[in-house]
């Protein structure tokens, strides 16, 4: 049962004194009595009670002195209710301005006086129990160590509490009042209005994570959020909880460590890298891409760790773990000879002496090939153990996604049955799953070795093919085709070393060599009184490099080689893109006299509106649509359209592959006047030229006419 109020009633009048006591007990309170100031404060002082009634006018002390008085030693709390007979407003005021709590003026209602007073108690108590609330949530605010902040919708901070400064992105003193994009960074701060957004929708949120680098360390947060209820039409404010999970996280990574990391190498175990093949295998079938997954074992291991013991081998395979991590850096990895990315490799140790690689998003398997190859030149470097060297070897099986397999497990099982295919082979190689990509891989490196020394020891030549000018009946003009005769393989065609030469980057020096050569042989045809026009074709990758139309300016000075006299060709791909960069190249080269010509026209996806736009020359119709005059329309239509538009553009127009008199005379028919073929000559070396500008054609009859023995002025 709760104890009643106890109330000390102070008045000089003795009547006063009992019909309040009177009064106050029939409500249910217990009443003292004290008849002046100086016995209140002394009764106060040796029996504390929990409230006061003081008449005003007394004749030891005024009612304020003592009300002041009690104040000052009971604190804020203590409600004291000044009873007066004067009910002025200045009077009202000095009795709040010396501590009171309430003012009853006199004459006094009995029957009601108990039920102020009571009312007064709700109030008291109220006080109580929230002095009691504050304090509680202090004590609970203490014990919680966690970060403790108040924010508003837009993530601006209202309140904190933090037991630990150390943890704050910013010092506490300045970031209330700032929102969370002001104080942290921005993938913290997107993860807190994350939270945020959760809490709106929902109530509350858990769960959002962001690692935070502060001055003494890297730490992780994690955040619960509630929504706060504000009053009636206002946003709500959020109470955020951040709590330090760093531990956590680092037990989290100390078990993953365990659960997919071999101990003994540091790299990933079986489980991890056939989960990460999984992963990729179903973003490169999205992708359309391929990827490479290569099964290697150390060759003559056993050997070693029966020998030399198991603190032996665990040394050996540590230190083939770390030069296969040397063996992927990207300064060691597949170099394409152009700005195109390194492939990516990620290792793992399956177990025993048996390491795996996946090698992601590659082109061709010569870069699944190109990686092995550098694993088996670190694993041939002696071991050394102890003093004494160790020679090892590595046997390579290389499974392709999608061609060997669809899924992880098939993979690494037919890369594993390359490899010992590769150890049946006599060790220390590489196998391919499939023995005839193994074969073509191969061939295909060894082309590129011989490649990259070609230029070096001059294997290199040019031909001409003439283009035959149908009206003046007799060459046009040439254009120059590399050719390749190894000393020991015989003459390799260009459809074999060009698209090798366009992915290593090897086309970049071997096509400045044609042009090199060409303009020299067109410039020295000249000086003999030929002034013949001579093609050279250009690669995408050319026509990308941002030093080409300076180079070819170069060329040009250093052979003497009039700038009219020389035309660049390239194919619809390499200008298909209209953007400012193909028009300033094509744009440069006409302003300096250079002509330009669009190579295999008809066959790639240039539209009549960009080819108006661009400063060609001429356009060279694809043998594919010569081949089948004069019979085939659809072919014979094409060629119609393709001159009808070259007409309109003011480009003339060259017919290539003709390779009959009824294929010079259907284009001669239909007005092309510029025709190239073997009809008119195969490719020849240089120094054949000048007798093929002697001769004349009439496509009336079968041979070339021989011109008078003067030497031809050629039109250019």
């Amino acid at each position: 049962m709760t104890a009643a109020m106890r109330i000390l009633v102070v008045d000089d009048d003795a009547t006063a004194r009992i019909w309040m006591r009177a009064a106050l007990s029939k409500a249910g309170f217990a009443v003292t009595l004290a008849v002046g100031g100086e016995d209140a404060l002394r009764q106060f002082r040796a029996t504390p009670c929990d409230m006061v009634m003081l008449d005003v006018d007394m004749p030891d002390m005024s009612g304020y002195d003592v009300c002041a008085a009690l104040r000052a030693e009971a604190g804020e709390l203590l409600p004291i209710v000044m009873v007066t007979g004067m009910d002025d407003l200045q009077s009202v005021e000095r009795a709040y301005e010396s501590g009171a709590t309430d003012f009853i003026a006199k004459p006094i209602n009995w029957a009601l006086i108990g039920h102020r007073v009571k009312y007064l108690e709700r109030g008291y108590q109220a006080m109580l129990d929230l002095r009691a609330a504050d304090a509680r949530n202090a004590a609970i605010l203490k014990a919680i160590p966690d970060l403790l902040f108040e924010l508003d919708a837009e993530g601006r901070y209202v309140n904190y509490h933090s037991p630990r400064s150390d943890l704050l992105a910013a010092p506490d003193e300045t970031f209330v009042g700032k929102t969370v994009a002001e104080v942290l960074p921005a993938h913290a701060a997107q993860a807190c209005m994350t939270a945020l957004q959760m809490a709106q929708s929902g109530g509350s949120s858990t769960g959002q994570q962001f690692e935070l680098v502060l001055p003494h360390g890297t730490f992780w947060f994690e955040l619960s959020v509630s929504r706060k209820s504000n009053g009636p039409g206002e946003a709500p404010n959020f109470i955020v909880l951040s709590r330090d999970i760093t531990e956590r996280k680092q037990a989290e990574h100390s078990i993953r460590q365990l659960a997919f990391f071999d101990s003994l190498t540091g790299l990933p175990n079986r489980q991890a890298f056939l989960d990460r093949v999984d992963r990729e295998v179903r973003r490169a079938q999205h992708n359309a891409g391929q990827l490479g997954v290569l099964f290697m074992d150390l060759d003559g291991f056993k050997t070693v760790n029966d020998t030399l013991g198991h603190n032996a081998g665990d040394q050996i395979l540590q230190a083939a773990a770390d030069r296969l991590r040397e063996s992927i850096r990207p300064t060691d990895l597949v170099a394409r000879g152009t700005d195109e990315a390194y492939a990516e490799v990620e290792l793992a140790r399956l177990g025993g002496d048996e390491f795996t690689a996946l090698i992601l998003d590659i082109k061709r398997p010569e870069d699944a090939l190109a990686v092995a190859q550098r694993i088996h030149h670190l694993m041939r470097q002696p071991f050394v153990l102890d003093g004494r060297q160790v020679m090892l070897s590595a046997s390579i099986g290389v499974a392709l996604f999608p061609n060997d397999g669809a899924d992880a497990a098939t993979l690494l099982k037919h890369a594993d049955t390359a490899m010992y295919h590769a150890k049946e082979l006599g060790r220390d190689n590489c196998q391919f799953y499939s023995a005839a990509l193994t074969q073509t891989a191969m061939e295909r490196m060894d082309l590129e070795a011989l490649l990259r020394t070609a230029l070096e020891r001059n294997e290199f030549s040019v031909v001409y093919q003439p283009q035959f000018d149908v009206a003046a009946g007799r060459i046009h003009s040439v254009e120059a085709l590399i050719r390749w005769p190894h000393p020991l393989r015989g003459l390799i065609a260009p459809l074999d070393f060009i698209p090798l030469a366009e992915e290593t980057g090897l086309i970049l020096p071997i096509g400045q060599w044609v042009l090199r050569t060409a303009c020299a042989d067109a410039a020295r045809w000249m000086r003999d009184g030929y002034p013949l026009r001579v093609a050279v074709n250009l690669s995408p990758l050319q026509f990308k490099d941002p030093k080409l139309v300076q180079m070819v300016l170069d060329i040009l000075t250093e052979t003497g080689l009039p700038a009219d006299l020389l035309e660049l060709e390239v194919t619809e791909g390499a200008v298909m893109a209209d953007n400012p960069a193909t028009m300033a190249i094509l744009t440069a080269f006409r302003d300096c006299g250079v002509r330009f010509a669009l190579d295999d026209f008809g066959t790639g996806y240039s539209s009549l509106s960009y080819l108006k736009r661009m400063p060609l020359s001429n356009l060279k119709v694809d043998r594919s649509f010569v081949s089948g005059l004069p019979d085939d329309s659809e072919n014979r239509a094409i060629v119609r359209a393709i001159l009808a538009m070259a007409d309109s553009l003011g480009l003339s127009v060259t017919a290539e592959g003709v390779e009959t008199l009824e294929q010079a005379q259907a284009l001669k028919t239909m007005a092309c006047n510029l025709l190239q073929g073997y009809y008119f000559s195969r490719p020849v070396p240089a120094a054949a030229i000048p007798e093929l500008l002697t001769r004349r054609w009439s496509l009336d009859a079968a041979e070339p006419q021989r011109a008078s023995a003067s030497r031809l002025s050629v039109e250019v």
